[in-house]
This record gives C-alpha cells, structure tokens and sequence, in this order.
C-alpha cells in the first residue's frame, strides 16, 4: 500500500523515526549533540542461558502496511526513492566520545545520510541514574529482576486470565543479567542506566524532528557506538531487495531467536525502521472509541492482555511510541526500592516486545505468528536452542572482526572503523561528504 510522509505533530513526547519521503528537498547534513544521562557506553545482551519456552499469539493477521494514516503527510510514491534519505541514532556514553567521533567521520559522511544523533548519559529520562545509582544498587536491581513476581488474575468475558504472563516469564526464567557477574564488572551501573537509553533517544530524535518540522527519513538506524555500517552495501542491498519505504518493515540487523522471550536485536547491531512502520508508530490511539478500524481493534485487544503492565499507563489519544516512553520512564532505576512492577527488561527485549507484539511491522515471518514480526537483515540470525547448540548466520558473525564486505559489524574500536572507512571512500569517493559538510 502506498504510504504518506510524515510530518511532526505537536503532541506529546514520541519515539523517532526512521524515514524520510523520496521528494525531500533538503539534503543538508547536522550532527546533533545529545547526550544521554548514564555510565556505559553501549547496550550488550545480559542473557543468562536458560532452557524454558512459552509462545504468545497475537489475534488476527493483520497487515498494518494497510493501515489508513491520520498523520500529517506529503505526498509520496509507492517506489524506491531515487536518493534515500537515512538518520542515525548513536548509543553511546560520555566516558568514550572518541567511538561516535568515528562513526560520525566515517559512514555518517555517506552522502544518504542526514541526520547523525548522538545519544548519552545527558538524554537518559532517569536523569541521576548515572550520578547516584552504585554498583551495589545495581547489583540488587538484578537480583530483584530475577526474583519473578505474582502476576495477578482479572475476570474478562473469556474467563479468568492472567496478567503480566510476558514480564513475569523474564523475571521467573531468570534471563536478567547475572547479578555475580555484576559484582565483577565495576561498569555495572552504568550497564543499568544504558538499558533505558535507547528508547529514550528514540524519543529525543523524535522531539527534534518535531522541534525543526522535518518530515522522516527514509530509514532510521539505530546502533551502539562500537557498531560499523557499510552504507554503501547497505543501501545497495536496500535498493535490490526493494525495501521500500512505504512498506512497513522493522529490521536487526543481527535477530536473536530465543524461545522463551522471542527474538530481539541482537546487541549493538542494532535496527532500522522504515517510514511506514513509524507512521505505525506515531498514530494516534482511540481505544474507547466505538468507531474503532482494524489497526486500532489489533492494537487495543494486544493492550487489554497487559503482558508487561503497560495497560494502566495507556491515555487514551496516546501512540504505541507514547506508550512505549511511558512504559520506560514510569519507574526508575534510582527508586528500585519501592518498585511495584519494576523495569526489568533489556533494551533489546524491550524493542522485541513492542515490535512483535503491536502491529507496527508487516509480518516478516514463514510462520504468520503475530509475535514474530521483526525482520533479520538478509537472515542474519542467532538462533539459541541450548547452551551447546547456538548458530549464527550472515552478520552476526561480524563480533570484533570485519572485512570490507561486512554490511554491519559490532565491538569495533574507533581505528577499525577508520580502515573500513577509508576502503569504502577509495572505492567510491563521490558518494562522501568531507567531514562537516
């Protein structure tokens, strides 16, 4: 279906975006500042290996690529962009500024791409994380995660169901981060404080397209500051695959399978969006409404399950990427102590559950289940059935090495990232801009 651009609505805080339309007329090139408020500098997967499954399933097939959109829009075609237009969101942390310094001069010069953010301790919502939360804390954060909690029951027109079942599995099957192993890493708070800073840099960008009422771009990355993206295999695997814009797709690039909590990016690989899953994203929700069309019913039904608790801070007007900041910020890592629900996700699970779970991604799986929308680049995976059975394919080999035919690669340090660089511009010098540009 052909989908709209998007431009900025001023409504209340968001998550960003990741597209822009094929007539965007300007190609100017900022690197924002933000800085994010913690002490680590990137995202890593804190899995404790654990052999237990459960399956959600979704009501209905929904394909939300077909949903109608009530944003403010500009007329786009349902093709490839002739030039694409792609933002970067960099996880990273002020202890290590020389990491995004080089991403920032390597393949954000790539003549794609417009935007770079910066994302730090400064741009964390849980704004004294970083300044007060102790390795002790952290420490017990962890154990309090892996303690599970009593999911309550409530009476509904099918029965008694429960609630919480997908937080409550996490916290039970003990998949958060090894507290021993806290107790050795002298980072571990500022591990605790990162998990929130993706979502809330997500939040950020979306606040600056608003402020400067930009319409999206393209694709929008999101990546740890240690990943490289060859963006000139990228786009050219984009282009050949006919990843449109205007179609819908969430996409790691590196997925995690994992049965008990489904698959999730896998580290700081990262993931992008494409325009139309944002316009998913960012629509307004009317649950209470008795003119409800199919993309709200999908969306409403999966909120009444409440598998996480995000039901109670759902507003009626509110977007799944309000609902998605609301759940990040409703309870903070500093006040641990007096926790009801508790913030006990991974920022890669997080971005797991509301990708497979809500409608805001095409259905990228054979299997047709609704929790399992979220796309592997070019099949990249890491599938997980044992501690002595765990296989990777495609990108997810690229953990500390990469060569020039690498798409993405993650753990890299700043003077790696250089010679990637410099091969990519020998090889083709006219598709990037000189530093500041």
């Amino acid at each position: 279906a052909d989908r709209e651009s998007w431009r900025a609505i001023p409504t209340g805080r968001v998550a960003a975006v990741s597209i822009a339309s094929d007539t965007y007329m300007s190609p100017s090139h900022r690197h924002q500042n933000m800085s994010i408020k913690m002490g680590e500098s990137t995202t890593r997967v804190g899995i404790a290996l654990a052999s237990a499954a459960i399956t959600f399933m979704l009501l209905g097939s929904f394909d939300p690529s077909t949903a109608p959109n009530t944003l403010q829009s500009s007329t786009s075609r349902d093709v490839f962009p002739e030039k694409l237009v792609v933002d970067i969101i960099s996880i990273g942390s002020q202890s290590r500024p020389e990491y995004q310094d080089a991403q920032d001069r390597t393949f954000a010069t790539h003549e794609t791409v417009r935007h770079f953010f910066r994302m730090t301790e400064s741009d964390d919502s849980d704004a004294d994380c970083h300044t007060t939360l102790t390795n002790e804390d952290a420490v017990n954060i962890a154990v309090e995660c892996r303690r599970g909690s009593n999911p309550p029951f409530v009476k509904t027109a099918r029965g008694p169901q429960t609630r919480l079942d997908y937080l409550n599995t996490i916290r039970t099957q003990k998949f958060y981060k090894d507290p021993e192993l806290l107790k050795s890493n002298e980072h571990a708070a500022g591990w605790i404080c990162a998990q929130k800073r993706p979502a809330d840099g997500f939040s950020a960008t979306h606040d600056y397209y608003k402020g400067h009422n930009e319409e999206l771009p393209d694709f929008l990355f999101i990546v740890d500051d240690d990943t490289f993206i060859n963006m000139e295999l990228v786009t050219d695997f984009l282009r050949k695959n006919d990843f449109r814009p205007s179609t819908a797709r969430v996409v790691a690039g590196c997925m995690m399978r994992f049965p008990a909590i489904g698959n999730f990016p896998w580290g700081g690989m990262g993931l992008f969006f494409s325009r139309a899953a944002l316009e998913n994203i960012f629509r307004p929700l009317h649950c209470e409404s008795k003119n409800k069309d199919e993309f709200e019913m999908v969306v409403c039904d999966q909120l009444s399950k409440d598998l996480i608790g995000e039901e109670e801070l759902f507003e009626e007007g509110m977007s799944i990427s309000d609902l998605l900041r609301a759940y990040v910020v409703h309870e903070k890592y500093t006040s641990y102590r007096s926790w009801t629900k508790g913030f006990c996700f991974h920022s890669d699970w997080l971005w797991g559950y509301f990708v497979n779970y809500y409608p805001v991604s095409v259905d990228m799986s054979l299997s047709g289940a609704g929790e399992d929308r979220m796309g592997a680049y070019d099949g990249s995976e890491i599938g997980w059935k044992s501690p002595t059975n765990i296989t990777n394919t495609g990108q997810c080999h690229n953990k500390r090495q990469a060569t020039k035919e690498s798409h993405f690669a993650h753990f890299l340090p700043p003077e790696e990232m250089f010679k990637l660089a410099w091969a990519q511009k020998l090889q083709t010098p006219d598709r990037f801009r000189n530093y500041g540009q």
